[in-house]
């Protein structure tokens, strides 16, 4: 996987255990094969891990993980920061050790098997990722779960399996219609299928969901392009220019799988 596209899940990643953490006060539920409950200091040392793993204070992140384990070695969520760390430091074999632990600590947890799912992906483990993503979708107590239908496409995605993807961000869209990373990739899987018409629906919901990014410019423009609307193409195109003057257009990532 493109070093660009492995950081974009970790951010979209550590996103998500924030908020899944938020919703348990940080703990995961000790029942149906979610995990064990953390003490009063194992969560202190999950939370401080977080925060600087947020901020890219990584020395700092690790030395809290390693206390919050001291006391909490059971601590699904742990595990996945840790391994989380473990990926920024460049040590992927170990974070797939965490994130592997974490999945067996809390079978039942959907942000915890979204994030070994992840790392999977970005090991090129597509067959074993699609799985995890499988056990993270029926987790019914998973509040991301829109998350995961968005990484579990673009790791299809990346893979060269556009069905696949598409199935993925449908089922995303389902439950979050207006977020804006799933329609932008819905737009981007639809161009390259040459689904224009499709492709251009997804894109004007995404702008209609939040402000313009240059890959969103960058895209509408390729999409009008293909469809045989040149003036529309071109007035994407100035709005790149005016907006982004320093945007360097890239190849779109699906490409690089083909």
């Amino acid at each position: 996987m493109p070093p660009d596209a492995g950081r974009a899940f970790l951010a979209v990643l550590l996103a998500a255990l924030l908020a899944a953490c938020a919703g348990t006060g940080g703990a995961t539920p000790a029942t149906g094969g979610r995990g064990a409950e953390m003490s009063r200091q194992g969560n202190a040392n999950l939370r401080l891990a977080q925060s600087y793993l947020q901020s890219g204070k990584l020395e700092y992140a690790l030395d809290r993980a390693r206390r919050g384990l001291q006391t909490d070695p059971d601590s699904a969520d742990l595990h996945v920061v840790m391994g989380m760390i473990q990926e920024r430091i460049n040590q992927p074999a170990r974070a797939g050790e965490s994130y592997a632990r974490a999945a067996r600590l809390a079978p039942g947890s959907g942000h915890v098997r979204n994030a070994y799912a992840v790392w999977l992906c970005q090991q090129g483990r597509h067959d074993q990722a699609e799985t995890q993503f499988a056990a993270a979708f029926a987790d019914p107590f998973y509040g991301n779960k829109h998350q995961a239908y968005y990484n579990a496409g673009r790791c299809a995605w990346l893979a060269g399996r556009p069905t696949v993807a598409e199935t993925h961000l449908r089922k995303g869209l389902d439950l979050a219609p207006e977020d804006a990373a799933l329609l932008l990739l819905a737009a981007e899987v639809e161009y390259a299928n040459g689904d224009y018409l499709s492709a251009r629906a997804f894109l004007q919901r995404r702008e209609a969901a939040g402000a313009s990014t240059p890959e969103l410019l960058d895209l509408a423009a390729r999409i009008e392009e293909a469809a045989g609307d040149r003036a529309s193409a071109d007035r994407y195109r100035q709005r790149l220019r005016q907006q982004f003057p320093d945007f360097t257009p890239t190849a779109p990532e699906g490409a690089r799988q083909q």
